[in-house]
C-alpha cells in the first residue's frame, strides 16, 4: 500500500462539486464543497463556546438530539466553512439565503461525503414519490356495475 501523495491531498482544499438541491423543486444547485472537520472548528475558536455543548451533541448523536436554534447556528456556521465557490460572502453579498435543505445537506456532506447525500437524497425522492398521486375516491375505485 502507498502512501498518499501531497499533491493528492492538496486537490481538495480547493473543494469537490456537489449537487444540492435548488430553490424551485426539481433544480439543482451546484457548489464547491470543502469538508471541514467539527473538531477543528472548535479546536480553532470557530465555534463560539456558547456553541460548544450543541456541537459536540451534534458531532455525536447527530442532527435530532440538538437544539433548534443552536443546529441552526451551526448548520450556518459548518455551511460558511464548507462553501468554496460560491463562498457564504459571495451568497450574502448577492442577497441569496440558503434553504433549510441546502444546509442541512452541505452539512451530511462536511461529515459523511457524497454518498451520504446519494442516500439521503433517495430517501427523500422515494419520500416524495409516495405522495404524489391524488386521492381517488372510493366510488371511482369500484368496478363499473357495482
Amino acid at each position: 500500500m502507498a502512501v498518499t501523495k501531497l499533491s493528492e491531498i492538496k486537490k481538495y482544499k480547493d473543494g469537490v462539486e456537489v449537487e444540492l438541491p435548488g430553490w424551485e423543486d426539481g433544480s439543482l444547485f451546484i457548489a464547491k464543497l470543502r469538508r471541514p472537520s467539527l473538531m477543528m472548528l472548535a479546536a480553532e475558536g470557530e465555534i463560539p463556546n456558547a456553541l460548544l455543548g450543541a456541537a459536540a451533541k451534534l458531532f455525536n448523536e447527530g442532527t435530532g438530539k440538538a437544539d433548534f436554534k443552536e443546529s441552526a447556528e451551526l448548520f450556518s456556521l459548518i455551511a460558511k466553512a464548507s462553501l468554496v465557490s460560491p463562498s457564504w460572502a459571495e451568497l450574502e453579498e448577492a442577497g441569496v439565503s440558503l434553504t433549510d435543505s441546502q444546509l442541512l445537506y452541505i452539512y451530511n456532506y462536511s461529515q459523511t461525503g457524497v454518498d451520504a447525500l446519494r442516500r439521503f437524497r433517495e430517501k427523500r425522492e422515494s419520500a416524495a414519490a409516495a405522495g404524489r398521486g391524488k386521492a381517488v375516491s372510493g366510488k371511482a375505485q369500484r368496478p363499473a356495475g357495482d
